[in-house]
């Protein structure tokens, strides 16, 4: 109850009584859709049967950030997976798919609503949404109710064990470390939760919602939330007041939560190194590479592409296929994407292929 007086006041500080008096009268109308819709039994039953499915097993949680770009993502292509919002613009440059996917983001599911039915449903096992929003917007209305997806009841700010009941607690991180320790995993492992964000020129509905006027320099893409786009305003330090929560919560229950990211300032968690999680040799990398998407696509094998050559510095024109040193590729890859696609890194390389 106090944290949601306490978000009351803030919304009445900074965007004026109006919009705290909608925002109520939206999540009033969820409070009396809750009253007059039966349970829906069948979901909480499924819920019931995914209780400790992966139970001692790791997962890891993928954030949107721009590190990704930094890390060698193939290495997961055996691991437990869960991506959020568009992290399926990264699915072209995969030699693997997320196992979960999930969406709580309200701005979110009315723009790409269509994407997610259409291109990610059909690839994930198990897909998570809200049914209704506290804000009153009914995702049931959006998403096909698919025999891979459960519904969760996300009224409440509060992190929960009792699923479907989940707290969304600022970022659909915190939704999906609840489900996580839900399924039974007890070591998760963040990648790509930044926390940290450029200014990015938008229009402002109010101090919560927003609409992108440019490129996103805030995410592994450039057209994550690009222009017209719409978005939440990012809180970091309320997100990181609730990671510190979740890291309370969730030690008290066994299970631990790691920071195996590149840079940010995400120190809440203890860090680990991403590279050392693995036991894996050079050979059964440039197999994985190998058998990436990208290659299988257009017939290519790794090894002509290790040959390929070398570019130094950026160039009004680059060859079909090029290779640069990190730095190099790491700061190529927003402004190529649209017509390349990278991979790596590999060897402190990265590979460029044109689409």
């Amino acid at each position: 109850m106090r944290s949601l007086i306490n978000k009351g006041l803030k919304t009445a500080k900074y965007d004026g009584f109006w919009v705290l008096f909608t925002r109520i009268l939206k999540f009033g109308l969820v409070k009396v859709k809750r009253i007059l819709r039966p349970r829906n039994e069948q979901n909480i039953e499924r819920w019931s049967k995914l209780k400790n499915e992966f139970k001692g097993e790791r997962i890891f949680i993928i954030g949107n950030g721009p590190s990704l770009n930094q890390m060698p993502l193939y290495l997961l292509e055996n691991e437990y997976t869960i991506g959020f919002n568009r992290f399926s613009l990264m699915f072209e440059r995969l030699n693997w798919l997320p196992d979960f996917y999930m969406v709580v983001d309200d701005l979110v599911i009315k723009d790409m609503y269509d994407e997610i039915n259409s291109e990610i449903l059909p690839k994930v096992q198990y897909a998570f949404f809200p049914d209704i929003h506290p804000s009153n917007v009914e995702f049931v209305k959006y998403i096909e109710d698919r025999e891979n997806v459960y519904w969760l009841n996300t009224d409440k700010p509060e992190f929960r064990e009792d699923l479907p009941n989940c707290g969304i607690n600022k970022t659909v991180v915190n939704a999906a470390i609840q489900v996580s320790a839900y399924l039974g995993f007890t070591e998760i492992f963040l990648i790509g939760v930044d926390m940290t964000f450029e200014t990015q020129k938008v229009k402002k509905l109010n101090s919560r919602n927003w609409i992108a006027s440019e490129s996103d320099p805030n995410h592994f893409d450039p057209r994550y939330f690009g222009e017209g786009r719409k978005y939440h305003n990012p809180t970091v330090h309320e997100m990181l007041e609730k990671f510190q929560l979740a890291k309370e919560f969730f030690t008290k229950r066994g299970i631990n939560i790691y920071n195996a990211g590149i840079g940010g300032n995400l120190e809440v968690f203890p860090r680990v190194d991403f590279n050392t999680i693995f036991d894996i040799h050079e050979e059964e990398i440039l197999k994985i590479l190998n058998n990436s998407k990208i290659l299988r696509d257009r017939d290519i094998n790794i090894h002509e592409v290790l040959k390929s050559p070398v570019v130094d510095k950026e160039l009004p024109n680059y060859p079909e296929i090029f290779q640069t040193d990190f730095s190099l590729g790491y700061s190529l890859i927003p402004n190529l994407i649209e017509t390349y696609l990278p991979i790596g890194p590999f060897s402190e390389s990265y590979f460029f292929i044109k689409r």
